[in-house]
């Protein structure tokens, strides 16, 4: 929730949370001749109000972009700008800049930029506010909350905190514990299951305690409440007094891309059941928004993608040797916030289910989930049943390279033909119309042909009947092929470069405020750039503001335009030859819309489109 106090006319700032496409909820609320704009940040999730805004502003200006950016790429500085290899993608010249006095960050590659949260959001895969976190950590900045307690869950801030450093102790006791006869068994589990010392000190492993209360009369000797242990999920009351959540098992530690333990999974040993226990729901768990292993694959963003499984020691299997990006979810099937989460890390998922039935239709029900969210996904099929853990161990890292990949209409395909005797017509039958319904979700024109082609030569079915079937319509064989139409209102290159250009020339100082208006940009989002540049506001933490993508692209893209020059008089020139190009192009626009309407137009109408071409020709001459 972001409160705005301000006494600018209301649509000022309902166009801007429109615009930037942050707006969800808008009230109202007069107070002493001014008003209090209240919306809400989609995705930011933390209570904000105008001093948090003031303080952000103060975090901002305690906090040096350039600093920051460096720990993460190496640095040249040439005038104002520190240059350097994009972060975001790969390149061997340097198109990654630092702007220095601006305090932003724009790649002229990848058209990636904003703030030092922006940055740190991209590069640590964080939500706003824990973007906002981090960088308050290292400038020694204590973060202001408008209330004790999240409305949520009802927890102090402080209790949280406390609840974070548990888990943290509680890995170590379990971690320790397992070097005693007290872990000797879940040792012996993880030896057995291909693991040495230093994969079990790599992943933090450990083990709990058999007893009832071993790990809770260690915390609570090292200051730890019962209630604070209790609400982190590591003990349970009963009516008898309170025990440990776990006992007994071999524990994997889940832990966030900080570094933060969330809770714990813990494998029973020998035949109790539970097999597998996870930290219950707690203020800083849920199993439904996490995944394990996510702190290692946050840190591999070059690798592409995302490797998902289904337990901790597929995970750990596939990591020691050697296949980077994997992740587990946490007892569960796969969820929409799983997905969502994933989606912030890699734009790739490459599902790796056990190869059994169950996890062939867990794969399928992984697909879907991921189309939900737009993310583009390939099974890995796994042979006679294995499971990724048993394959990596026969088959190392290479085998595991060379296993088939199915992009998900491929695999779907694939699982139409399980329990089908395709060598009966009724088998094939049925295995058609199970492959048709499949193809009816296959939006891309080129993938349907694709397969469709392969559907042709794999059933025998004729085309056409395929086409029927699927219930898409396909052009007559003597059809000619539609021209592109030309568009109604085009934009050239040459007005949008000197949209940037005029952008840029302000922010710089070079020109004058009063010499351009709003109206001069055909862009929505120069256009509220260039209003606010003339009214002089620092529009950097506006740019924080807008979604990353196409929005934020064209913002900096016309901050960030080269080359300008570097006396005001030869802006001044620039400037002007720039403004005579925008009305020149839309003149002409204009006189092409006109002349595409006017052999429709009545008489009266058409005297009235010449005299407005007449019109717009004099003003091209004047």
């Amino acid at each position: 929730m972001v409160i705005v106090r301000s006494c600018l006319p209301l649509a000022n700032y309902y166009f801007i949370a429109i615009f930037t496409g942050i707006l969800q909820e808008f009230t109202l609320q007069p107070a002493n001749n001014s008003v209090f704009i209240i919306y809400r940040l989609a995705g930011k999730g933390d209570v904000m109000d105008a001093k948090f805004q003031a303080w952000l502003d103060d975090l901002r200006s305690n906090v040096s972009l350039e600093e920051v950016v460096s720990e993460y790429v190496p640095l040249k500085q040439k005038g104002r700008r520190f240059w350097g290899c994009c972060p975001f993608h790969n390149e061997k010249t340097a198109s990654f800049s630092v702007d220095s006095e601006a305090q932003l960050y724009y790649c002229f590659g990848c058209h990636k930029g904003g703030t030092v949260i922006n940055f740190v959001m991209e590069m640590e895969r964080l939500e706003f506010m824990d973007a906002v976190r981090l960088l308050a950590d290292r400038a020694h900045m204590e973060v202001p909350v408008r209330s004790r307690t999240d409305p949520q869950d009802g927890v102090s801030r402080d209790e949280r905190e406390r609840m974070y450093e548990a888990n943290r102790l509680a890995a170590r006791y379990f971690h320790s514990l397992l070097w005693t006869s007290e872990g000797a068994e879940a040792l012996n589990y993880l030896y057995g299951r291909g693991l040495n010392d230093k994969d079990i000190r790599r992943f933090g492993l450990g083990a709990s305690p058999r007893g009832w209360d071993g790990l809770c009369k260690h915390l609570q000797e090292q200051g730890f409440e019962p209630e604070i242990l209790e609400k982190a999920g590591l003990v349970v009351r009963r009516e008898k007094g309170v025990f440990d959540m776990f006992r007994g098992r071999a524990m994997f530690p889940i832990i966030n891309p900080q570094g933060r333990v969330l809770g714990f999974g813990g494998r029973a040993m020998g035949d109790e059941q539970p097999k597998y226990l996870n930290t219950a729901e707690t203020p800083i768990f849920n199993k439904r928004r996490n995944l394990y292993a996510l702190n290692y694959a946050s840190k591999e963003r070059a690798v592409g993608h995302l490797v998902l499984v289904e337990g901790y020691m597929d995970t750990v299997s596939l990591r020691k040797y050697g296949v980077q990006g994997v992740v587990a979810t946490l007892g569960t099937a796969l969820t929409e916030e799983q997905a969502k989460l994933m989606k912030r890390y890699a734009p790739e998922i490459w599902i790796s289910y056990d190869g059994d039935p169950p996890g062939q239709k867990a794969a399928l029900r992984a697909l879907d989930i991921l189309d939900g969210q737009e993310l583009a996904a390939r099974v890995i099929d796994y042979p006679g049943n294995m499971d990724p853990d048993d394959f990596v161990k026969a088959n190392g890292l290479a085998g595991f390279e060379a296993l088939p990949r199915y992009d998900s209409t491929s695999y779907r395909l694939l699982r139409a033909k399980d329990g089908l005797n395709l060598d009966t017509q009724d088998g094939m039958t049925q295995y058609v119309l199970k492959a048709c319904a499949i193809l009816k979700r296959v939006k891309s024109p080129v993938e349907l042909e694709n397969h469709l082609r392969r559907l042709v030569n794999e059933t025998g079915y004729d085309r056409e009947i395929l086409v029927r079937q699927i219930g898409v319509s396909a052009p007559a064989p003597t059809e000619e092929p539609r021209r592109p139409r030309r568009p109604m209102t085009p934009v050239l290159d040459g007005e949008i470069l000197a949209e940037q250009a005029l952008i840029a020339m302000l922010a710089r100082g070079l020109i004058p405020a009063d010499l351009v208006k709003p109206s001069d940009f055909s862009d929505e989002v120069r256009s509220t750039l260039a209003e606010k540049l003339i009214s002089g506001e620092n529009v950097s933490y506006w740019v924080e503001s807008l979604p990353d993508g196409d929005q934020r692209s064209k913002a900096l893209e016309a901050l960030n335009y080269r080359p300008l020059p570097d006396k005001q008089e030869d802006a001044l020139r620039m400037a002007e030859d720039c403004l005579n190009t925008i009305h020149h192009n839309r003149a002409e626009s204009r006189k092409d819309e006109i002349s595409r309407q006017i052999n429709s137009a009545s008489r009266d109408e058409k005297i009235a489109m010449y005299q407005q071409i007449m019109a717009l020709n004099e003003d091209k001459n004047d």
